[in-house]
């Protein structure tokens, strides 16, 4: 901590204070498992774990607010049924929990999901280091822009994850299911995604040595931090095939 209280501390996240601040493999690996985890145990007894669908409680909401409130009572377990998902790395889970964008212009960005880690390069900026989550219902009769266009971008413009290097997205699939094709055919194509490709011109890679995980792409962030540098580029893990019970 900086010694002296700090009620703006975007100025702070810049690079010589450590950001963007990395995510290794493992841990998302973890927060993967842990996410397909609170799954299965909705999709065990739907009725049980999802509030009744309502014009205030769409289907999206419905899948992530149970998710949440697994994985937060995971958290709280004594014995965590998935290995490493303890708060020893994590320190909370929230839902649309309201926060700032990189340039502090925009004071209500609310991802789906954030699993704060319990330590980060600067105390002062605590609150913007973690696993940031979009999660979206996807099928071949919705279109992926739903997917892309107001999820993915959040992640590419400063609105999410800006402190720091990677980020998570889910895909609720509803049948008839979306293979995960269209989704690497729109990363190439739809250059708002800024999306880069690897050696071989691949832009989403499937990761068959990281099955966990169904996806993993990289892109291009354009802008820079108030405090001083640039944000590089953004990992984005993908877990695409979490199919509605």
């Amino acid at each position: 901590m900086t010694g002296t209280l700090v009620g703006n501390p975007i100025p702070l996240i810049n690079n010589l204070n450590g950001f963007p601040h990395p995510i290794h493999p493992g841990v998302i690996k973890v927060v993967a498992a842990a996410i397909r985890h609170a799954w299965a145990v909705i999709r065990s007894d739907p009725s049980q774990h999802l509030v009744a669908r309502s014009p205030g409680a769409p289907d999206e909401d419905r899948y992530t607010e149970a998710i949440c409130q697994i994985l937060d009572q995971m958290l709280s377990a004594d014995s965590s049924p998935v290995y490493g998902f303890t708060s020893e790395t994590f320190q909370g889970v929230s839902r649309f929990e309201s926060s700032c964008n990189y340039s502090g212009t925009s004071l209500n960005k609310q991802p789906d999901i954030l699993i704060r880690l319990a330590e980060g390069p600067l105390v002062d900026a605590r609150r913007f280091v973690g696993v940031y989550v979009e999660a979206k219902v996807v099928s071949m009769s919705h279109s992926l822009g739903k997917y892309t266009k107001e999820g993915l971008s959040r992640f590419v413009g400063g609105e999410y994850s800006w402190a720091m290097q990677d980020g998570l997205m889910i895909a609720y699939q509803k049948a008839k299911y979306r293979p995960i094709s269209s989704l690497a055919d729109a990363l190439q194509k739809d250059l708002t995604m800024a999306s880069l490709a690897d050696a071989k011109g691949i832009y989403l890679d499937e990761l068959t040595l990281f099955p966990i995980v169904s996806g993993c792409s990289t892109h291009n962030r354009k802008w820079n931090y108030i405090g001083g540098g640039a944000p590089g580029d953004i990992r984005v893990w993908h877990l695409w095939d979490l199919e509605i019970p």
